[in-house]
């Protein structure tokens, strides 16, 4: 079925306009398209005015503004198709609209960002070029596979498609060296395009001066995020993980003791009575916190004499005395005795007397009864700052909710 679709796909794009164009506008409407849906899905209605204004105010009206500006941006691409230089790949298009709609909000502020996509540069290269090796060019990027546009001097508005360097042959610089291929670049031991070493292989550091420097003359592969050149066995190792021996100190270029993955929060901690630390991220459930902080959705407590142990903030109706906090959404009442984590009220319901409301809501006290309001928007008019999205209401008078600042925009979900 999947291929079926792809074949389909690929006879619409070919019989969309004759010049090529059509396929492009097509991609661009779709692209707009799902660029408005990530936007009003991940952004909340005050994010969307500080990033776009009031332009529109729902995802049916944001596509005609995203539209125009891909267009504008895509200009020169849509010239070259015109002229029968490029033209749109129907896989790779597809497979970057695929890409952006399984794309996930921002991660909220203090959690790792979500896992990326192994398919994150999906939508990089989209469009071949059809320009034959040897023919003239006008577009840097017009070429065929494995060419480029180099242009002369003399007519810097006009070129030739020349090909990239191949494996093992020599070069000048990585761009000399075929991008199409995955870790091709222009090695400093040899000048010639060769890939990347991988974790094991041999790697080299400049030693002129009897000590590891740089410019490296072996790269190893950079495309996992970890990978290093050991400067004492001459070969690529990935960075320490969790519970190994830290990097002391880290050989040059490197920047990390530890892996630096995002995800693992990794940090080198040194033991009383040891010279060298080790790498540790956060510690889990029922693990001493002495010394690191502990994993989301946990606190160290301390409640239990000298020993620190990681616990699970307490949920709904449970005591939040120890713990100060509440696992999310819950809030931590401290007008009960004992403290208990309590539900924020919503829309409409009462509020006040310890009781607070949802994040997105405030307690309105003007009527007979505190009732939970939604927060105002940018530019209305307001009494005290909870009152605003932006969390601002002006001092001076009339008093409206201060634009939010570009820094609030998270987009991490509605």
């Amino acid at each position: 079925m999947k291929q079926s679709l792809l074949i389909l796909l690929g006879l619409a794009f070919s019989a969309c306009g004759s010049d090529g164009t059509g396929a492009i506008d097509s991609f661009i409407e779709d692209v707009a398209t799902e660029q408005c849906s990530w936007q009003f899905r991940c952004c909340t209605d005050a994010e969307i005015k500080v990033q776009d204004g009031h332009k529109f105010a729902d995802q049916s009206s944001c596509v005609p503004y995203r539209r125009l500006a891909l267009k504008d941006q895509l200009y020169m691409t849509r010239l070259a198709a015109h002229q029968g230089r490029l033209r749109l790949d129907g896989a790779k298009s597809q497979a970057c609209l695929d890409m952006m709609k399984a794309q996930l909000c921002n991660a909220r502020p203090g959690q790792p960002p979500a896992m990326p996509s192994m398919s994150m540069n999906a939508c990089a290269n989209v469009f071949s070029g059809s320009t034959a090796v040897g023919q003239q060019c006008q577009f840097a990027f017009e070429c065929v596979d494995g060419a480029r546009c180099v242009f002369n001097k003399l007519t810097p508005g006009s070129g030739v498609c020349e090909p990239y360097q191949k494996r093992d042959e020599i070069c000048n610089a990585s761009d000399d060296c075929d991008p199409l291929v995955a870790q091709l670049y222009c090695a400093k031991d040899d000048y010639k395009c060769h890939l990347r070493a991988k974790l094991g292989e041999k790697c080299a550091y400049t030693t002129d001066t009897g000590r590891p420097a740089l410019p490296l003359l072996i790269e190893c592969d950079n495309s996992i995020g970890n990978s290093y050149c050991d400067p004492v066995s001459s070969t690529c190792k990935q960075l320490p993980a969790a519970g190994e021996a830290c990097l002391s100190p880290p050989p040059p270029g490197v920047s990390s003791s530890c892996d630096p993955d995002p995800r693992l929060h990794l940090v080198c901690r040194t033991t009383p009575g040891s010279t060298s630390g080790v790498c540790m991220g956060p510690a889990k459930n029922g693990e001493d916190c002495t010394n690191v902080a502990c994993d989301t959705g946990l606190y160290c407590d301390s409640s239990t004499g000298t020993s620190r142990t990681c616990k699970p903030l307490p949920t709904l109706g449970q005591s939040c005395n120890t713990s100060g906090l509440c696992a999310t959404p819950y809030f931590c009442n401290f007008n009960k005795a004992p403290a208990t984590c309590d539900q924020p009220a919503q829309l409409g319901q009462m509020c006040g007397g310890g009781t607070v409301c949802d994040i997105t809501l405030f307690c309105d006290t003007t009527g007979a009864m505190p009732v939970c309001k939604s927060k105002l928007a940018d530019g209305t008019m307001c009494t005290t700052s909870t009152q605003c999205l932006s969390n601002d209401c002006s001092a001076t008078s009339p008093r409206i909710c201060n634009p939010t600042p570009p820094s609030a925009v998270l987009c991490v979900g509605r």
